[in-house]
């Protein structure tokens, strides 16, 4: 929980993780600041950044009917209308909507290469793999829409990090810090988090690896700090 913010969710379909926890708070946002969160799916990120930071606007941005619908009804229970707009559109087409000169853009997309096409997936495979997006269009749109020396927050698998240093460089997006996160500290990493700059000069900074779990199975002190535990 976050200053008493409530989300709507279908235990049939996609909920979100601990990812996307993970994804806002490690983001920094200014008030002054305008934030797309891509693939909002049902706008978890979209209200916590809301919750934490205060932000001018935040414009959530999802191609799945019934999560965006999910989401801005969350959107309305936490009387958050006039600050977060949930948006049903595909990333790919949302620059030509919105614009772009933002000043964040953070995204927990599609993790999974798609391994076969199939007329029927399900809201859980949409969300998961990459049938509607791959992660080259989901960073050049990032790209587009940030405006110079915006911020770009990106949660995925720690299988996918070269692919998405390369492609935060072809896109103009400096790496600038990675967060390792690790389910405990004798497991190999799992996830990062990744910062990046539009037009950033190269300079990247790697902390010590976040530790999510003790032996115990309780949280460490750092992923209570992280998750406001």
């Amino acid at each position: 929980e976050c200053k008493g913010y409530k989300l709507i969710q279908s235990p049939e379909g996609y909920c979100f993780t601990s990812d996307s926890v993970l994804l806002a708070n490690l983001a920094r946002v200014k008030k002054t600041d305008r934030v797309v969160d891509l693939c909002t799916g049902s706008g978890v990120v979209a209200l916590l950044i809301d919750a934490k930071f205060s932000p001018k606007q935040i414009i959530g941005i999802e191609i799945q009917q019934r999560l965006a619908d999910m989401a801005s009804r969350s959107v309305a229970l936490n009387k958050a209308e006039s600050r977060i707009k949930i948006i049903n559109v595909s990333v790919q087409d949302c620059v030509s909507m919105i614009g772009n000169d933002f000043d964040v853009v953070t995204v927990n997309p599609p993790y999974e290469t798609l391994k076969e096409k199939r007329p029927d997936y399900s809201e859980k495979e949409i969300a998961k793999s990459e049938v509607m997006l791959t992660l080259d269009e989901c960073i050049s749109t990032a790209s587009n829409l940030l405006k110079y020396g915006g911020s770009f927050y990106m949660i995925n698998k720690a299988r996918r990090l070269s692919d998405t240093i390369f492609l935060m460089k072809k896109y103009r997006i400096e790496p600038k810090k990675i967060y390792f996160i690790q389910p405990k500290a004798d497991k190999d990493v799992d996830t990062f988090v990744i910062e990046g700059k539009k037009d950033g000069k190269p300079s990247l900074n790697i902390p010590a690896p976040i530790i999510v779990y003790n032996d115990d199975g309780e949280y460490t002190d750092v992923a209570r700090r992280i998750y406001g535990k």
